[in-house]
């Protein structure tokens, strides 16, 4: 007797910004993009980006958490150009 395979679940799809499980190294992480089969996670608090399988990534428990990071724009001069001449 032959068993059918279950379709595989689709991996966990998190909104940009949410904060997932990497179950490659049990860290928490930002979720950035999912690109060319790749999920793009950044650390929590910023650093450099880095690509996981989307399969390994799981949400945590309780409701999504979406990480938001506000960034001051450059000053701008008198005359719209910042100290180092770029408008």
């Amino acid at each position: 007797m032959t068993r059918k395979k279950s379709p595989a679940a689709p991996p966990y799809r998190p909104q940009v910004g949410e904060l997932v499980k990497d179950v490659t190294t049990d860290q928490n992480v930002v979720y950035m993009d999912t690109r060319g089969g790749l999920a793009y996670v950044r650390p929590v608090g910023g650093g450099l980006e880095r690509t996981v399988d989307p399969a390994r990534i799981q949400p945590l428990p309780g409701e999504p958490t979406v990480v938001v990071h506000l960034v001051p724009a450059k000053s701008r001069g008198r005359l719209g150009v910042d100290s180092e001449g770029v408008a």
